[in-house]
């Protein structure tokens, strides 16, 4: 049977010229830990007045929860908690308190709430000025304990599981029942570069992915409990010349951070990687990472390929550690995915409709935003760089302005690669100290060359540079005074 393309249901240039009604989230990348949650989380205001909350949207659970205020266990004192008491907005629930299960994490121990959701809603073309309030019901967490729900970075997480969930709410299916937006679809786009991300709920955003690269994987349902899960088929898993299997149920999970399964398949992954033992799991140098093989997934007949600085986790400022973990309870041959594949691609997670579209994941080759000189720029004593266009061989110019030491608005010419690969630029550029504006003074027969590299450093973008300062030997400058070395580093303005 041909399935329908849910593709052809989104076509837009851009979220803020379409007429499909979306709701927005933007993510933020934070601390990555060993416990295996995604460190990927947006900010929602819950009750009212809102409570700003850091939330996981996850696709790997039916719970939709929030750490409460009466919950005092170590592990949830880590948190931000919900109060409802001070939201005139929250109505209890009738369902008496309960216990939940994560798993090998544990249980938590929650009671059911009713309460809003502040949301930003877009509907052809216009965005609603104040967000929107979308009714809810969630668990409140009261109890729970343990590393991992200690090393949470967040406060709670909503569930977009792959099947109906009437309580607590899965959010997309809500926002569809209410009519509120026309498409079932949540999708996903990472930067982990920079650190942010982009969740739509009901639409795709064709500005961030490549749509000729498209791949839908039809839902592939996992049997009793596990039914939720996003599972798809992975044609085949193969770690440098070893072929780990086929055909296996493989689980697309935005609340997880690295590869997760039963025994059987991560012991063979893990005996790949390492050469049955002969490389560490954990590593100090990003150098020795060289060593170990590339990680190709193929699902519906495209390959992917992870190489080891993508599937190895950097939990330190020299410490790599495999992202490749057992999880207790999963069938042997199961194995999830979460950031580590997801952060490579654009994604969607589709709900069928019951009638002509079946529930579907979405990929496509992710749209990253592209390094650039050009801009302006802020050294570590606040002079202010103002870099124009790089043409095509790579020349610019340019002004900058200090306050310190000399003080004018001076030309500055450069030159960077004009076609740099990665997400890194060389750069060079001269600043004259013959201020455009202002009276004479003694820098007036000084000049400066800087060399350096623009990178993305914790999520901003940053120019490292040496530069030589260089002034005119006299009779009271001696030629070995008149240069001196130093170092600075600039810092995009937003």
């Amino acid at each position: 049977m041909n399935q329908p393309n849910p593709m052809d249901a989104h076509k837009s240039e851009r979220p803020d010229v379409t007429d499909t009604p979306f709701v927005e989230f933007t993510l933020t990348r934070g601390v990555l830990t060993d416990n295996g949650a995604t460190p990927w989380t947006t900010t929602i205001g819950v009750g009212t007045p809102p409570q700003p909350l850091r939330i996981m949207l996850d696709t790997g659970t039916v719970n939709t929860w929030v750490t409460a205020s009466s919950c005092t266990t170590e592990a949830c004192r880590l948190h931000t908690a919900f109060n409802p008491e001070a939201s005139t907005t929250f109505v209890p629930g009738r369902q008496a308190p309960t216990s939940v299960s994560f798993g090998p994490w544990g249980s938590m121990g929650v009671v059911m709430g009713n309460d809003v959701c502040h949301l930003n809603y877009e509907h052809a073309g216009q965005r609603s000025l104040v967000p929107f309030t979308e009714p809810m019901s969630l668990y409140l967490a009261v109890s729970y304990e343990g590393q991992q729900f200690s090393e949470l970075d967040c406060d709670g997480g909503f569930a977009i599981p792959s099947i109906p969930c009437q309580q607590p709410s899965a959010l997309l299916e809500e926002l569809k029942n209410q009519g509120l937006i026309r498409h079932a679809i949540a999708s996903f786009w990472f930067d982990p570069v920079r650190g942010e991300g982009r969740c739509l709920l009901g639409a795709l955003d064709q500005t961030l992915y490549e749509p000729t690269s498209v791949n839908c994987l039809a839902l592939k349902p996992l049997e009793g409990e596990l039914g939720y899960l996003w599972s798809v088929c992975l044609d085949q898993l193969q770690i440098g010349r070893c072929s780990i299997g086929k055909e296996i149920d493989f689980v697309l999970d935005t609340g997880s951070s690295v590869f997760k399964g039963g025994h059987a398949i991560i012991h063979r992954m893990i005996e790949a990687i390492t050469d049955e033992g002969r490389r560490p799991t954990t590593v100090t140098s990003e150098a020795d990472l060289s060593s170990y093989p590339m990680l190709d997934l193929t699902l519906g007949g495209v390959s992917y390929r992870l190489t080891p600085r993508q599937y190895f986790m950097q939990v330190g400022p020299a410490q790599w550690d495999l992202g490749v973990q057992y999880l207790e309870g999963l069938p042997d041959e199961l194995l999830v995915v979460g950031s580590v594949f997801l952060d490579t691609v654009y994604s969607a997670f589709m709900l069928g409709d019951g009638d002509h579209v079946e529930p579907s994941v979405l990929l496509a080759t992710s749209i990253q935003s592209q390094v650039s000189i050009s801009g302006v720029w802020v050294n570590e004593f606040g002079s202010v760089m103002e870099i124009g266009p790089l043409e095509a061989d790579g020349t610019f110019r340019g002004q900058y302005r200090s306050d310190t030491g000399a003080t004018g608005v001076y030309p500055v010419m450069g030159v960077a690669d004009p076609d740099p690969v990665g997400n890194s630029i060389a750069i060079a550029f001269t600043v004259n100290w013959r201020s455009l504006e202002g009276p004479p003074d003694p820098s007036w027969h000084w000049v400066s060359a800087f060399s350096g590299l623009m990178q993305i450093q914790d999520g901003v973008e940053v120019i490292n540079t040496l530069y030589m300062l260089q002034q005119n030997a006299t009779e009271s400058v001696q030629p070995w005074q008149a240069t001196a070395i130093y170092s600075s580093t600039f810092k995009r303005r937003p």
